[in-house]
């Protein structure tokens, strides 16, 4: 009986860490070149708003063709649709790092995107088509914290090479982390079956997609996730110049503390979202506690008083009660339909909700400089998302079903 247990908790974490620690990677592109703003607008010689419409661009991928391609990745296996994620995005990192123009850099980050995007889609889908019950709802809660731990990783990738301004390094080693990622996933990931909508022909398989724009339970509950993610990008882009202006550190040292902060809170607000969820603490409400308890962080991060161990707490906080919002929301993502082949439609709908409001975040929270416009900011985009998120109920089968 115990090896059994021991089995299946080892058949869970081995799924998570295939879905989770890819996207992770990914998602570093970006903490990793944050830091270099001011080297890359030197040696690309552009402004800091050109390479923010850059940054911005990683997120287009996803934002125009994420429902479509997580309808494909139902079809064509997530094996082979993950590998070449993995493979994508490491030939735009190392694209970015031998970038002599904007033009290149901007290729760069849009093909960075692309495997980006697919990761993203294929994540969730991972977990749904090999976990069930409380592995599958505390599996879910821990990899929706992925954009901002893979964000403070790169962060961290960066922090050695800030001092000297190296980007190319920078950006180069973390080429390199994608292509042992790309290994590892070969080894270690099973072959999951194509679901029954390989049956289908092209003009049906682009129908059933795009009627997933009807649901509109999948529609809330891509603006319910979407606008706490583009808080949390938009704050992670945000808070290491902010925090270094307003506390007087070194970009590097502000960085570190952003990066940990993140760390720290992602992987506590992950695992105990999954714990009080696997326990029946109804999604809703926990999502509107979080959204509270997240606004009175942002408030504490961005109208300092008390130095930088203040605002390191109230980041932690922030991200903590992110962990929760995005956990809560995440485990509806099986209830939102009603055919369960289209797991990958689904998950695609939900990221291209992500990555539109991820591509306005950018341009926007970097336009900011006053601390109540972001806590304003902050307020508006947690209001919508409590508002949107759809409600939930148990069914007969002990399973969570969509409610009206």
């Amino acid at each position: 009986m115990d090896r059994t247990v021991e089995t299946v908790k080892h058949h869970t974490l081995k799924i998570t860490a295939l879905a989770y620690v890819p996207a992770v990677v990914s998602m570093m592109t970006i903490g990793v070149l944050v830091p270099f703003i001011g080297p890359l607008c030197a040696d690309l010689q552009v402004s800091p708003a050109q390479i923010g419409f850059g940054f911005a661009l990683f997120s287009v991928p996803a934002a125009v063709l994420a429902t479509v391609g997580g309808g494909f990745i139902d079809t064509y296996g997530l094996r082979r649709s993950l590998l070449l994620a993995v493979l994508i995005a490491a030939a735009g990192s190392l694209l970015a790092s031998r970038a002599n123009s904007l033009l290149t850099f901007d290729l760069a980050l849009l093909l960075a995107g692309v495997g980006f995007g697919t990761l993203c889609v294929g994540m969730p889908c991972v977990i749904m088509a090999t976990l069930a019950d409380g592995a599958r709802i505390r599996a879910m809660s821990f990899a929706s914290t992925f954009a901002p731990t893979g964000y403070a990783a790169g962060l961290l990738l960066a922090v050695p090479f800030t001092t000297s301004g190296a980007w190319r390094l920078a950006i180069g080693a973390h080429a390199a982390v994608l292509l042992c990622t790309l290994l590892a996933l070969a080894i270690w990931m099973p072959t999951v079956a194509a679901t029954a909508a390989a049956e289908q022909g092209l003009k049906a398989k682009l129908a059933s997609v795009f009627a997933l724009l009807r649901e509109p339970r999948a529609l809330r509950l891509g603006i319910a996730v979407a606008l706490p993610n583009a808080l949390a990008y938009g704050t992670s882009l945000a808070a290491p110049s902010y925090l270094a202006r307003v506390h007087h550190l070194s970009l590097a040292t502000s960085s570190a503390s952003v990066a940990g902060a993140k760390l720290t809170a992602m992987i506590l607000g992950g695992l105990s979202t999954g714990y009080l969820l696997s326990r029946a603490v109804p999604p809703r409400l926990l999502f509107t506690v979080m959204a509270v308890v997240g606004l009175f962080a942002q408030a504490l991060l961005f109208l300092p008083s008390h130095g930088i161990l203040l605002a390191t707490l109230a980041l932690v906080l922030w991200l903590f009660a992110f962990g929760g919002m995005s956990g809560g929301a995440m485990v509806l993502l099986p209830t939102v339909t009603r055919d369960p082949r289209q797991s990958g439609a689904v998950s695609g709908l939900v990221n291209q909700c992500i990555s539109l409001a991820s591509f306005a975040a950018p341009s926007t929270w970097l336009a900011l400089h006053d601390g109540a416009q972001y806590v304003w900011l902050a307020a508006a985009c947690l209001a919508v998302s409590t508002i949107a998120l759809p409600g939930a109920a148990v069914s007969r089968r002990g399973a969570l079903a969509a409610s009206a």
